[in-house]
């Protein structure tokens, strides 16, 4: 769902400086969240999937500082995190 929401992480987009859209996105978001969790809040969900991109962050600088180090390819860095393939759709706004 987030993927397809992109107002609130494609830095690249008019969508993103736009608080309406952001809004908009998050409330969808937030929507899909609580039928799994009827308790959360916009503002800790906002907080969650900001901790998920800078998380993912993390590991992609890992990840890509191994590549340029010259190392050969069985020493690049594996990501740790269990959702990093999920995100990978970030990846072209980090670099």
């Amino acid at each position: 769902v987030y993927k397809g929401l992109p107002a609130p992480w494609r830095v690249k987009s008019d969508d993103y400086s736009n608080k309406t859209k952001k809004e908009e996105a998050y409330a969808t978001l937030l929507g899909k969240y609580q039928e799994k969790f009827p308790d959360v809040t916009k503002d800790e969900l906002r907080k969650k999937f900001n901790a998920l991109r800078t998380n993912f962050r993390k590991e992609l600088k890992k990840v890509l500082d191994s590549t340029k180090s010259g190392v050969g390819t069985d020493d690049i860095y594996q990501p740790k995190l269990w959702y990093f393939d999920a995100m990978s759709f970030l990846r072209d706004q980090e670099t």
